[in-house]
């Protein structure tokens, strides 16, 4: 009889080779770039790791048909099927059609009240660009074009400590977390050490409409932070389902404006 697979143990080992990698760091550089530097990319080999390759990980700046821009995204989750990738840089920073964002993420050493506000501004640059949407041609025929508005870009905060005492972080949690359904609204966050927060729609046939727009917030079990983190965020991912197929229509106006 084969060994069962031993799933927490391998989501406690993820969460505590993070904090190795963390803890290194920081004990051989006090340069705060460097330090944010090798946690955004221990961040996005963990979500690339647990992720589908459907999906890609990594940092971008959002852009849309207007020719506006995001702040700078320190990990995303986006598509490459439906859309168009359009430049990059050599440190492997892309400029990404925002019809194609599933989820962007703030990476912060602390889980604090200035960064979780910071956190929503970055969220929020990327919901207030203008999203285009186009019909999906498939075997079978043809779906329609998706409604922006019910395709959800999944905002987070990824830290690796919290910056409040173990047992008052989620009564500061309760405080200084914005409601949901804002632009900068934060649907999904973790301190690696402390707990995992999320706003997750519940997928059961039957819910009401209010709980699948402004879902509960969720908090983990203490130790299990990382392993609550990655099946909401996948559940979130699972509600999305397919992002929007950008209209290239509207891309290419500004070159005929040109002419």
């Amino acid at each position: 009889m084969a060994k069962p697979f031993d799933l927490v143990g391998a989501f406690l080992g993820k969460q505590a080779a993070l904090e190795a990698s963390y803890s290194t760091v920081r004990a051989a550089t006090g340069h705060p770039g460097t330090m944010g530097d090798e946690s955004e990319a221990d961040w996005v080999g963990m979500l690339g790791d647990f992720l589908p390759s459907r999906y890609q990980v990594g940092p971008i700046f959002a852009v849309d048909s207007t020719g506006a821009s995001s702040d700078q995204i320190d990990v995303a989750v986006f598509d490459q099927q439906y859309s168009p990738q359009w430049f990059g840089t050599s440190r492997g920073v892309r400029f990404v059609p925002v019809e194609s964002v599933y989820a962007v993420f703030e990476v912060k050493p602390t889980l604090t009240a200035p960064h979780l506000e910071y956190a929503q501004n970055k969220i929020a640059s990327v919901r207030n660009l203008t999203r285009t949407s186009a019909p999906i041609i498939h075997a079978g025929g043809k779906y329609l074009a998706a409604d922006p508005a019910g395709k959800h870009i999944i905002g987070g905060i990824l830290a690796t400590r919290s910056g409040w005492a173990r047992e008052s972080t989620i009564a500061k949690l309760e405080e200084h977390l914005p409601l949901s359904g804002q632009p900068g609204s934060i649907d999904i966050g973790i301190a690696l050490d402390t707990v995992a927060f999320d706003h997750t729609p519940n997928l059961d046939a039957g819910d009401d409409e209010a709980e699948a727009k402004h879902p509960q917030r969720t908090y983990s079990e203490h130790g299990n932070q990382l392993i609550h983190f990655a099946i909401r965020l996948f559940r979130q991912l699972q509600v999305i389902g397919t992002v929007l197929a950008l209209d290239l229509r509207a891309y290419e106006k500004p070159l005929h404006a040109n002419r």
